[in-house]
């Protein structure tokens, strides 16, 4: 029997913070569900092309509650599917953001 389940290079860490995203011209806020160094896992409102290119900007929460500085990230996205009444689409990042340490470390040490 063939197995199924899913292998990643990279483990992804379960987050919830606020994403919005930009689409052409215009940004639509989302959330992340996953983080790792190559890409990430929204939920979003509305239906993506594969291939599409898309403009991240996400924060990570401080623990004292305040908000980080955002980060700005290109990614693609690699798929998008129906999920209730929102979507989830898998991103992957198109470059190395500068400062996802940092994110992927203040989500560790939640």
């Amino acid at each position: 029997m063939k197995e199924t389940a899913e292998r990643r290079r990279l483990r992804r860490l379960a987050c919830m913070l606020t994403v919005h995203y930009r689409v052409a011209e215009r940004w639509h806020p989302g959330a992340v569900l996953d983080l790792s160094p190559t890409g990430c896992r929204l939920r979003i409102g509305e239906d993506l092309k594969n291939r599409a290119p898309v403009q991240l900007r996400f924060e990570a929460p401080l623990r004292d509650g305040s908000r980080a500085a955002s980060l700005d990230v290109a990614a693609v996205v690699m798929w998008c599917r129906q999920d209730g009444l929102s979507r989830r689409a898998g991103m992957r990042f198109t470059d190395s953001p500068v400062g996802l340490d940092e994110i992927l470390a203040a989500i560790g040490e939640a």
